[in-house]
């Protein structure tokens, strides 16, 4: 990469190197899910990393020579842990160029500034004019900085951009080097928050962005994923957080409030979520493993976040409207990146008799002066918003 001219583009150098009590976790765990459960054969892509691109780390984690899963996993550029989740990988970076890394640079700064504008901080420009804009022209663009301390009032001023790799490529910030993928990160665990009182289950949970995000936000998290997803899922964010952050399969702690990384063998043992979250994700998988999930989905949440591109055999629209066809509550561009759509899918109570319900407390003389009703009352209209 050095070779290559990067203008306002930063390439981290720091290095994190796991514990060898984090390998030790790290590798009984993967071990462990792959014993439980084979990995999906309907789709494709992801069965093929582990033969091909990703066959080194898979040996590394089958042997007992942590050494070496230690070499793999300090530098995540030099291989492929993360292809397919993130750009932090070995193939993915062979074809950086200086025209695609100036193209990247003008799409990271596209997405920051959407960012603003999808959470409500910024107005979205209308090319008809208004008194906002009498001549029709773009208003000055916010600059990184601008940015920041807008968005760090989600977070209470605890925003910053982990950066545990070397590699990683991104703009240099006051709170570390931001990255296209963290910006949707942060959108997304904002997005889960809205909707959730306590918990958040994301399925496909990439890097681990969004769960680090959703911890600052004060969800408590669960990812399920593929177990060689969770290895970097769990690199990162132990990286990020601290090693006692993370829950794995096999790990004989109480779990407590951490983010909790289990492969699809553990999904029938949790009973209740407020939200599901799932992103470019469930059509990258084979049909018959997407039913499964959206069929787990309904009975285990009463909201399910979707941002996903309808590019392939099936939509999770057409997977929701067939399995739970008065779901959807909402369906729109996804402002941040093209192509793709964010739904959102409500499986609780029919609305039909949330509503009489409400009707009749409403209707009542008892329900303002008695505190049992006014709770059931607000319960209530939030469900039906």
């Amino acid at each position: 990469m050095s070779e290559l001219v990067m203008p306002n583009i930063t390439r981290v150098e720091a290095r994190t190197k796991p514990s060898p009590e984090l390998v030790r976790r790290i590798r009984d765990s993967y071990q462990l899910a792959l014993q439980k459960a084979s990995l999906p054969t309907d789709s494709l892509l992801w069965s093929s990393l582990i033969t091909g691109k990703q066959s080194d780390i898979h040996e590394a984690l089958m042997s007992s020579d942590d050494q070496a899963i230690i070499d793999k996993l300090s530098d995540p550029q030099s291989n492929n842990l993360y292809y397919g989740v993130d750009n932090l990988a070995k193939d993915v970076i062979a074809n950086f160029t200086a025209d695609s890394l100036l193209k990247d640079h003008v799409e990271l700064r596209s997405v920051i500034d959407k960012l603003v504008v999808a959470l409500g901080d910024a107005p979205l420009f209308n090319p008809e004019g208004g008194s906002r804009y009498p001549y029709k022209t773009r208003p000055r663009p916010l600059t990184v900085d601008d940015v920041i301390p807008i968005i760090d009032t989600y977070f209470g001023g605890a925003l910053n951009f982990p950066n545990p790799f070397p590699g990683e490529l991104g703009i240099a910030t006051s709170k570390g080097v931001v990255s296209y993928r963290a910006v949707h990160a942060i959108y997304q665990a904002v997005l889960a928050r809205r909707y959730s009182d306590t918990n958040c289950l994301e399925i496909g949970g990439g890097m681990g962005r969004t769960a680090y995000y959703g911890r600052l936000l004060g969800l408590h998290y669960t990812i399920i994923d593929l177990p060689m997803t969770i290895v970097g899922q769990a690199l990162f964010l132990a990286a990020a957080l601290g090693e006692d952050a993370i829950w794995l399969l096999g790990d004989t702690m109480p779990r407590g409030d951490r983010i909790a990384l289990l492969p699809p063998s553990e999904l029938q043992t949790i009973k209740h979520v407020d939200v599901v979250l799932n992103v470019d994700s469930l059509t990258e998988m084979g049909s018959e493993t997407a039913i499964d999930y959206v069929t787990w989905v309904r009975q285990a949440c009463w909201t399910f976040l979707s941002i996903n591109h309808e590019a392939n055999d099936f939509t999770v629209h057409s997977l929701c409207r067939s399995l739970a066809p008065n779901s959807l509550r909402s369906r729109n561009p996804y402002l941040l990146r093209e192509g793709y759509v964010e739904e959102i899918f409500s499986f609780g109570p029919s609305l039909p008799s949330v509503h009489a319900s409400l009707v009749s407390i409403q209707e009542s003389t008892s329900w303002r002066i008695t505190y049992p009703l006014r709770r059931l009352k607000l319960s209530l209209r939030q469900t039906l918003d």
